[in-house]
């Protein structure tokens, strides 16, 4: 296996050249998805040594929790990579030699199995390179994830071993290689299901079907137990993950949309689309889209052609019978691929997909059923082995030899993808070292880094995230698999932050959730005027009126950084004497818009009342009560399009039975706007807690100005009573 490890290694650094040659200062493919990796392997790292602790707050998207499970936690990839981090502090060289390594992996784990399926160095060899070098892996060459497959057939080979020859440690085997794909790449956990559930039923109901007896003379009782005890030990590695992705999953109600995941599924087509820039078949087949660029190679579909063609025994040479199980095992795999095909296309077509989506516990959040190209791959190599090894046995040991050398040589040329693009970083931020040691050195607190991006992404987003690494603050920028309402607000165009006068509500909005740096990135935004934000140096006067004073930012080689005052303590508010008050239509009144008034309390994000095409500050809402309530607390909710139709100014009035009035708040509606966005909840809920009052009516008025709309989405109330 040695010998094997380093072909695949040379093999390995030519196709994947210059890789090794610029390992240790740029990254493979764009500073996108490749630099996020590379943070979140800096990040596992940094928490490794601490028994993981802490490892989900990862510190982007501040103040959100679990920010880590907002995306690939590479935990699986980390084990490996963290020594790297550790002897070099340059996660950009952990990353590149853990991308070089995928290949390696995938090759020595795709030997092993198939050579212990069909006994033959030569076909092994050549399914390790059908493997290895599938065409789809040019596609993910920005998805270090999706390249670490090579656990798949190696824990194949375990779970094979375990069926032939009862050992345990086999079985082992299978399972940590599951649990490591599985904490590598959360697709894994269920698409690599499809093989070994086709594998392990198939081996049962044979092992059943010979009687009271297993193949090997076991008890036939003792497999299922044992796979089930395999099957608890990969729950129990994978579990801490799973609860984390769990909990933003029930925070967020993450669930992708029909639609969505039937837009990421693979159409019949899809397998004659290659990615671009792939060598041999560039021009000849067309190019696709997305992640559905899926086109396998011709010589390892006409090698699994070719499995076909060795089932009967009559169409093997005298001289080489046909091995025993040999139809079984090509059989197995057969079932695998064409399941594996049926499910890449996705719920829309008539099949298994649809159900599954609805009875797996988190299937509905992978978004890309195309990704099942891997067990795709997987199931062709294997066959593409056993149809090689058929061809093979009726050669001559020189002929087979030269025959699969030329075989192989095509298969590695059809998933060349040319030399790879190295995008240039620095992984230790020199440019950045004198403002990371400031922020370092200063008392902990959040940051807020500027130009910040909406949901886009923005490769300056990343460089921020990388540099949580170095200055130790967690920041509200961040990118993942999915946004975050704060950012997407800060960044959006309409933004409160590119509004100068705004700027002293934000920062009392950012004090307010524990923010304590903010920093202006003049290069940035010199640089990038179609972000559309200020001018940098208007941008740096405002700020400093608004934290300050004239000259109160701190100077850092084209940044400016402000330390913020530390957040004013909050009076402390007795949750449980807080009692929801029941709205009805026949209580409220509006300035306009009346007939609408019953949207903000129908439990409908989705419907809303709107008293005007503007905000001129005249627009009210009123609520009379029964008898006397303390109105102790007003949540405000809206849906992800209505958050920039927030009123700029709001005053409260408790009104009694006598009809006189008293302000229980007049102020800016941002900040609290700001706080519900940063919690993370539904509806993002904007909280304004209120004085002790004894109100027969409540109004609620909007007294700003502002050329967008005022939308109340949801409203709900919230008496005080004395504590039981």
């Amino acid at each position: 296996m040695t010998g094997v490890a380093a072909a695949f290694a040379a093999l390995a650094a030519l196709a994947t050249h210059p890789l090794l040659w610029q390992a240790t200062r740029a990254l493979p493919g764009n500073l996108g998805d490749p630099l996020l990796n590379t943070f979140i392997l800096g990040w596992d790292a940094s928490r490794i040594p601490h028994g993981f602790a802490g490892v989900w707050s990862a510190p982007f998207f501040f103040p959100l929790e679990d920010a880590l499970a907002l995306s690939e936690h590479l935990l699986g990839v980390a084990i490996f990579a963290a020594p790297v981090v550790w002897l070099t502090a340059n996660p950009v060289l952990a990353y590149n030699l853990a991308l070089f390594g995928s290949y390696v992996l995938s090759g020595v784990g795709m030997y092993l199995l198939a050579r212990s399926l069909w006994g033959r160095r030569d076909a092994a060899f050549l399914a390790a390179l059908a493997f290895a070098f599938a065409p789809h892996r040019v596609m993910y060459v920005a998805h270090l994830q999706a390249l670490m497959s090579g656990w798949l057939p190696v824990s194949l080979w375990g779970l094979h071993r375990y069926f032939d020859t009862g050992s345990r440690r086999a079985l082992a085997v299978f399972a940590g290689a599951f649990a490591l794909a599985g904490l590598s790449n959360g697709y894994f956990l269920y698409f690599f299901a499809v093989p070994v559930t086709a594998v392990a039923a198939c081996h049962l109901g044979r092992s059943w079907m010979n009687g009271s007896r297993s193949l090997r003379g076991m008890a036939r009782w003792r497999e299922p137990i044992d796979l089930g005890w395999a099957a608890l030990a990969v729950l129990a590695a994978i579990m801490p993950a799973a609860l984390a992705y769990l909990r933003v999953r029930r925070a967020f109600g993450f669930r992708r949309a029909a639609d969505e995941i039937a837009a990421f599924s693979a159409r019949w087509t899809d397998y004659l689309r290659i990615p671009d820039g792939l060598w041999l078949w560039s021009g000849a087949l067309p190019v696709g889209e997305g992640e559905r660029m899926l086109f396998p190679g011709m010589a390892v579909v006409t090698l699994a052609a070719a499995a076909g063609l060795s089932l009967p025994r009559s169409w093997w040479p005298s001289a080489s019978p046909q091995p025993a199980r040999w139809a079984w095992h090509v059989g197995v795999y057969a079932v695998i691929l064409g399941l594996a095909v049926w499910l890449a296309a996705g719920p829309e077509v008539p099949g298994p997909y649809g159900p599954l989506l609805r009875a797996v516990p988190g299937l509905d959040g992978l978004r890309v059923p195309a990704r099942l190209v891997v067990v795709v791959a997987l199931a062709l190599s294997v066959l593409g082995s056993a149809g090689a090894a058929w061809a093979f046995s009726g050669l001559r040991p020189r002929a087979a030899t030269v025959a699969a050398v030329a075989v192989g040589g095509v298969i590695a040329l059809e998933g060349y993808g040319g030399p790879m693009r190295m995008v240039p970083f620095d992984h230790d931020q020199r440019p950045r070292a004198r403002l990371n040691e400031w922020l370092r050195n200063g008392p902990p607190g959040g940051v807020l880094e500027l130009p910040i991006a909406g949901p886009s992404l923005e490769p300056f987003t990343l460089v921020y995230q990388y540099n949580t690494l170095f200055h130790g603050h967690p920041i509200i920028n961040g990118y993942s698999g999915y946004g975050y309402a704060l950012q997407d607000f800060l960044g959006g165009p309409g933004s409160p932050v590119r509004q100068p006068e705004l700027l002293p509500e934000v920062i009392d909005g950012l004090r307010s959730i524990g923010v304590r740096y903010v920093l202006v990135h003049q290069a940035v935004i010199s640089d990038r005027p179609d972000l559309g934000w200020p001018a940098a140096a208007r941008l740096v006067d405002a700020f400093d009126q608004a934290a300050g004073g004239q000259g109160s930012g701190r100077r850092f080689d084209g940044s400016v950084a402000w330390a913020l005052a530390a957040p004013a303590a909050r009076l402390p508010v007795d949750e449980t004497s807080l009692q929801p008050v029941g709205l009805s239509a026949p209580a409220a009144r509006a300035s306009a818009m009346p007939e609408q008034v019953g949207r903000i309390f129908d439990g409908d994000l989705r419907t809303n009342w709107v008293p005007g095409p503007a905000q001129s500050g005249g627009e009210w809402l009123r609520f009379e009560f029964a008898g006397d309530l303390d109105i102790g607390r007003i949540i405000f909710l809206a849906d992800r399009y209505g958050v920039r139709d927030y009123p700029r100014r709001v005053a409260v009035e408790s009104e009694t039975a006598d009809g006189s009035r008293m302000t229980l708040y007049s102020g800016s509606f941002l900040p609290m706007l700001m706080r519900g966005l940063a919690g993370g909840e539904a509806g993002w809920p904007a909280v304004l807690d209120l004085p002790s009052n004894r109100s027969r009516a409540i109004w609620i008025r909007q007294t700003g100005r502002s050329e967008r709309r005022w939308a109340v989405h949801e409203l709900q109330l919230y008496e005080r009573r004395a504590s039981r």
